[in-house]
């Protein structure tokens, strides 16, 4: 711009914040919060009770996207978080694994995660789910134990 087109102070500096505004609101639009997410919850069950402690984790089929895992609550009911600041899950069909393995012992060595689910659920997994857009809160997994 030439000296002689200078903008007031003012108006020079509503443009600065404007153009910065939309920096930022493009840079939140990029990183898919929102338009490449769907909030996934549910309950999980083993024969018929509600399973304790489970990790629950969703891995998208679709290269590219990024795993959500959740643990569920005494209740069985678990929330899946994609990032540390966005829940739920990628958009799309997922392979779906749930663990009750958990390192055991404190200060000594390590004992083998002991896994109370058979293989179908987790190493082995069967379970195959569809995030759709919009809210998955009724992705329930009722399990078996044999």
């Amino acid at each position: 711009m030439s000296a002689s087109m200078k903008l007031p102070y003012a108006l020079s500096r509503r443009l600065a914040a404007t153009a910065l505004a939309s920096i930022a609101l493009i840079g939140l639009v990029g990183c898919g919060s929102g338009s490449g997410v769907a909030p996934v919850s549910g309950t999980v069950t083993l024969d018929g009770e509600p399973l304790a402690n489970a990790l629950v984790s969703f891995y998208p089929q679709e290269e590219g996207k990024r795993f959500s895992t959740g643990t569920t609550d005494a209740s069985g009911h678990y929330e899946l978080v994609y990032t540390n600041d966005q829940q739920g899950a990628a958009i799309g069909r997922h392979t779906v694994k749930i663990t009750t393995a958990t390192v055991q012992g404190e200060g000594g060595p390590a004992k083998p995660p002991k896994e109370k689910l058979p293989a179908k659920y987790n190493d082995q997994s069967e379970l195959v789910v569809e995030v759709a857009s919009g809210s998955n809160s009724n992705t329930d997994f009722d399990l078996q134990s044999k």
